[in-house]
């Protein structure tokens, strides 16, 4: 932003254009964010400390002077941060051999025998939707052929580009998911698919295709000719320095976190559990550590979400926290989450796994299909965000999904915004180690009505007011005899009374046997039958 000792550079009454600088920065007045930049050439001798040093055009990608910059990132990083271990990490169960200083040119795949070690990089990729021709996977019937040798040239654009990258960090192994699990093996994608969080943040680091909508288009391709990373004025000074006015192209938000690899469901905990990322996007490059983002411009950025993706102990930050900030952390990353694609659905309670351990581990509690046991009234007061009705999943047998977890449903999600130091939580609702039940008291609706609102179903009292709402996951529901609820919290506010809020599951009685969940809502006490009707009950 610009003081009040900013300086008018330039006017253009009739575009009602004022030009300001503050520092390195021009912006198009007082209330609008910088669009140009001032920057003296990094090879220049001097260099004033009100300037930024930055390149006024960017290096094409895949140049020499490119692999520096990133060489030089991850030096930095290794000298100077904590966000790695000094010791070498345990190699993935497979790993893609791309060569060494002796043999530069070989590439096949590395079964390793499980307890060897080294540095190794990871590829973060969209899959794309693909012809099973242009997928390059491994099979069981191409492993042993792809264990012996691999073809450069047969590898799918975005590989190719990952083996150079990875060749020209000085590092042999990398690290792909659709060549390193053997993809028609179920026991080995199971076995494998839960060992995400240690495969990215063991990484040296992980390169992540960013702009690349699936294997085939490579991520090291000429800047785009729309971009403005090549526009720049060189501006005649009498110091002893190239100085230039460039136009601003640092976006993390726009180029990383929403582009194309962002929108995938997979990618999230992939970018949160690495402990370093080098970002490639059409615009630029960009490095992000536990000491920020750096763009290939050379600035440093401030990105508030990006601090905390970016933590190499990620969520380690937290633990200084309040519980209100822990809570709101796992439920901001939910819901984040909810909104990512799939290509296959039944990979919403897998593709997060890593992530959710290290919540539970973080919070000392046992989590599972997004619930947390010691904060497991929150977890469950989850609700469908959209208008659309939510879809159940089909999950596989082994891999079944309560009705209770958000998980077990293709949708977005939001929680109940419940105040923190007024409710009081229900000691009857109870998720037992182990098992996939809810236990808890179910309750009847007392002489209320059911009304379609909106999104929303309001509850009525006979004859009265409003007295509560109800959000129902899949199917709006106006038979009130057939639905029960189960009282999760209500709202601490002194002496009893009958308007006192109370926060509850809708669930209906299975045909098999206990109650599964249909939605959530919150309703006046006097409206629900609290006397008697202790008995536990099974939500499934």
């Amino acid at each position: 932003m610009l003081g009040k000792s900013s300086k008018l550079l330039s006017t253009n009454d009739q575009k009602g254009i004022e030009l300001y600088r503050d520092g390195s920065m021009l912006k198009i007045k007082d209330h609008e964010p910088p669009v140009l930049r001032i920057c003296i050439d990094p090879g220049s001798k001097a260099a004033p400390a009100n300037i930024q040093v930055g390149f006024p055009i960017l290096p094409e990608a895949g140049s020499p002077i490119h692999f520096k910059l990133l060489r030089e990132w991850l030096r930095v990083c290794d000298n100077q941060h904590s966000c790695l271990p000094g010791s070498d990490s345990l190699l993935p169960t497979r790993v893609l051999d791309v060569g060494d200083h002796m043999n530069s040119d070989s590439l096949r795949l590395y079964c390793t025998n499980g307890d060897e070690q080294g540095k190794y990089i990871a590829l973060s990729h969209c899959w794309g939707i693909l012809q099973e021709s242009k997928k390059f996977c491994t099979y069981g019937h191409n492993i042993a052929a792809l264990c012996e040798s691999i073809d450069f040239n047969k590898l799918p654009k975005t590989f190719q580009d990952a083996v150079i990258v990875t060749r020209e960090l000085g590092k042999r192994f990398l690290w792909i998911d659709s060549i390193c699990i053997i993809q028609d093996d179920k026991d080995d994608w199971d076995r494998e698919s839960q060992k995400m969080e240690t495969f990215f943040s063991s990484a040296y680091c992980t390169i992540a295709a960013s702009s690349a909508e699936d294997s085939t288009k490579g991520f090291l391709s000429p800047r785009s000719p729309s971009k403005p990373a090549r526009e720049c004025v060189k501006v005649p000074n009498a110091l002893d320095t190239s100085l230039y006015i460039c136009e601003i192209i640092d976006n993390f938000h726009h180029d990383v976190e929403k582009g194309k690899l962002s929108q995938r469901g997979w990618v999230l905990q992939e970018r949160a559990l690495s402990r370093r990322t080098i970002h490639f996007t059409t615009a630029q490059t960009y490095w992000e550590c536990g000491e920020g983002v750096h763009c290939e411009s050379l600035i440093k950025m401030h990105n508030e979400k990006a601090r905390l993706l970016g933590d190499p102990q990620f969520p380690e930050s937290i633990l200084g926290r309040a519980d209100k900030n822990k809570i709101r952390l796992f439920e901001s990353v939910f819901e984040m989450y909810s909104k990512l694609a799939l290509t296959k659905c039944a990979d919403r309670s897998v593709a997060i796994s890593g992530l959710e351990n290290r919540f539970a581990s973080t919070f000392h509690t046992e989590g599972r299909h997004g619930i947390f046991q010691c904060y497991l009234h929150r977890s469950i007061l989850w609700q469908r965000s959209r208008e659309e009705r939510m879809k159940r999943i089909e999950y596989p047998p082994d891999r079944k999904v309560p009705s209770w977890s958000w998980m077990a449903y293709e949708g977005e999600i939001s929680y109940m915004d419940i105040p923190f130091n007024r409710v009081e939580w229900s000691n009857a609702v109870k998720c037992f180690s182990g098992e996939l039940v809810l236990k808890a008291p179910v309750r009847e609706f007392l002489r209320c009505t059911i009304e379609l609102q909106n999104t929303e179903c309001a509850i009525f009292a006979k004859g009265a007011d409003k007295r509560g709402w109800l959000k129902f996951d899949r199917e709006d529901m106006t038979d009130i005899q057939r639905l029960k609820c189960i009282v999760v919290g209500r709202a601490r506010e002194g002496q009893e009374t009958v308007e006192q809020e109370h926060y509850v599951l809708a669930v209906v009685q299975r045909l098999e046997g206990g109650y599964e969940r249909v939605g959530v809502g919150s309703i006046q006490r006097r409206q629900i039958s609290l006397k008697g009707g202790e008995f536990e009950s099974r939500i499934i």
